[in-house]
């Protein structure tokens, strides 16, 4: 009965009434990474979630009128960390029948709990999202009738989320608009394509206004299959009635020309500029009588003409109303100015093209700054593929060599957490190094409770790059760790002295580095090197092009580094 209990693959604890552990199973031990021997005798009270307590002593005190009782709850693991459990208690009786003590059964949750988590955050984050956007959100089902929208949608047309739900949509759609709508939506679905058009929705003070409608399918990422439609409504009223207003009055066109902001021209037929404004000299630098005898071909970059010039040629001959282009423009001083065009045309009474009107806006700051926005996007990627990298092979050698998933845990944890330690050092300098003393500080921090005066560090103040300050914390992470196990921090005693310091070299400025304990246990040299010492001697000391190397003396463990590169 004992080799059941204790290979059984769910965790087994008895208890006697108290709550005091009398029994545990090796799953069990497992599962909260704590030794039998720290679990026996010990009530519940140290190791169940603190928020979780009352609750277990209620049922607990509960077990005698129930004689059973099922709950998930949190146990906490020495470091900390928390794993979820369902755990169902039964009463056990003695042969008088007298309640005796309690059996636990426990399954460990906590990859469903964090999948839960993953879920309400996701939902949460697209409900916030499709809240914030100013535009109106919703989602179909295939068939296209609705399954959600946005609170903007409700505030917006005035009718309460349910009403709009299947084709209950519908009735906020302009009557005129309704069957052309039906018609492309129709079409679109049956293609699976893409659905773009403008129609006019009613608003909930009683006015329609013109929004273009966006929707794109959703397919399921194995068949192809289209499980939803994900779309937006965006208010374009003001545009359209702005549009109207341009074609239909040249007068007011007029009228505000000089007052404007933005450049504006009117080109003929033949691309001659024939009437300009003040703003529109500025940014091309030409004076208005320069610009006038110009045209738009002069004053294009050479690069940027065949895309222009064909698109004017297009609107002229009435194949296109109006465009919009984002190109260059030859300054007078000779420089590029980035500019965006809106370009549209007048027609005479029968439709033929009398001039076509070009609004500009120097975009140049914007270029600029999308420019650097690429550079800092690329410099990212970089860095986080780095990380990614080494966190994969510092998650492949540790389960590789650890001993139970307890011990994997246990070291993955703590080697990516001095990871992590590292690169708060180098954000705070915005990752152009970091000084060797604050990844040093950073590596002995969690172990300085461990008595005053445990660590003698020296070295002068020395600068790191990014890839140097990581690899040296990755080092001093597994000396720590390696001290607090078995060597000089294990006991009350031990010394860790930590010093460094520069010296020239053929090939340039190397820093010499020394880990030395001493005061601990007597040090045996291992049998075998394992992944602490490989990851140190091999791994760590290749990405520096260094030599590194741990002696495990008799009085005490010692490090020694000679790493090239410093000043570089």
């Amino acid at each position: 009965m004992d080799a059941l209990f204790n290979q059984a693959t769910v965790g087994l604890a008895e208890c006697d009434l108290g709550g005091r552990i009398l029994r545990a199973n090796d799953y069990f031990c497992a599962m909260l990474a704590r030794g039998r021997d720290e679990l026996i005798g010990r009530p519940l009270g140290d190791i169940v979630h603190p928020d979780d307590l009352p609750r277990t002593e209620a049922l607990l005190a509960g077990l005698l009128k129930e004689d059973r009782y099922e709950v998930e709850k949190r146990y906490l693991r020495p470091n900390g960390s928390v794993v979820w459990t369902r755990t169902a208690a039964n009463l056990i009786r003695d042969e008088s029948g007298r309640p005796d003590k309690a059996l636990a059964i426990c399954i460990d949750i906590s990859t469903n709990k964090l999948q839960e988590q993953h879920l309400r955050e996701s939902e949460e984050r697209f409900r916030l999202l499709a809240n914030s956007v100013p535009a109106l959100v919703w989602i179909t089902d295939p068939e296209g009738g609705i399954t959600y929208t946005s609170e903007l949608w409700t505030r917006y047309t005035g009718l309460p989320p349910h009403a709009a739900l299947g084709q209950g949509w519908l009735k906020a759609i302009h009557p005129d608009d309704v069957a052309e709508t039906l018609r492309l939506w129709e079409e679109v679905r049956a293609r699976g394509t893409r659905y773009e058009t403008e129609i006019r929705y009613l608003c909930h003070d009683g006015a329609y206004r013109w929004h273009v409608v966006r929707a794109n399918p959703y397919r399921h990422s194995t068949t192809g299959e289209i499980l939803a439609w994900f779309g937006s409504s965006t208010d374009i009223h003001e545009r359209k009635v702005t549009e109207a207003t341009l074609r239909e009055s040249e007068q007011r066109l007029r009228a505000t020309y000089e007052q404007a902001a933005i450049g504006i021209g009117e080109v003929d037929a033949g691309g001659r500029f024939i009437r300009v404004n003040e703003r529109l000299c500025a940014i091309s630098g030409y004076g208005r009588g320069e610009l006038l005898s110009m045209t738009l071909e002069d004053i294009t970059y050479p690069e940027d003409r065949g895309s222009e010039l064909e698109m004017f040629r297009k609107q002229m001959s009435g194949e296109i109303t109006n465009y919009s282009i984002e190109k260059r423009l030859v300054h007078k001083n000779g420089n590029p100015v980035w500019i965006g065009v809106s370009a549209s045309r007048v027609d005479d009474l029968e439709g033929r093209p009398l001039y076509g009107i070009r609004v500009i806006r120097d975009i140049s700051a914007r270029k600029r700054a999308e420019q650097s926005q690429s550079l800092l996007i690329n410099e990212l990627n970089h860095r986080v593929k780095n990380t990614l990298t080494t966190v994969q092979s510092i998650a492949r050698q540790t389960l590789h060599n650890a001993r139970s998933p307890g011990q994997a845990a246990e070291d993955l944890e703590s080697r990516l957490l001095a990871l992590s330690r590292a690169h708060d050092v180098l954000t705070r300098e915005n990752w152009e190094g970091a000084r060797f003393s604050d990844i040093v500080a950073q590596a002995i921090a969690p172990y300085l409770n461990r008595g005053k005066g445990r660590f003698q560090v020296t070295g002068p103040e020395t600068r790191l790059t990014p890839q140097q300050a990581l690899a040296l914390a990755m080092a001093l992470q597994e000396l720590a760790t390696n001290a607090a196990k078995y060597g000089s921090l294990s006991n009350d005693e031990g010394l860790v002295a930590i010093a460094w310091y520069l010296a020239e070299a053929a090939d340039g400025l190397h820093l010499h580095l020394t880990w030395r304990e001493s005061g601990g246990p007597p040090v045996e040299p291992p049998t075998r090197r394992g992944f602490g010492t490989r990851l140190i001697e091999r791994s760590l000391a290749r990405e520096l092009d260094s030599t590194m190397k741990i002696d495990f003396l008799p009085k005490g463990v010692v490090f020694t580094a000679d790493i090239p590169g410093m000043g570089d």
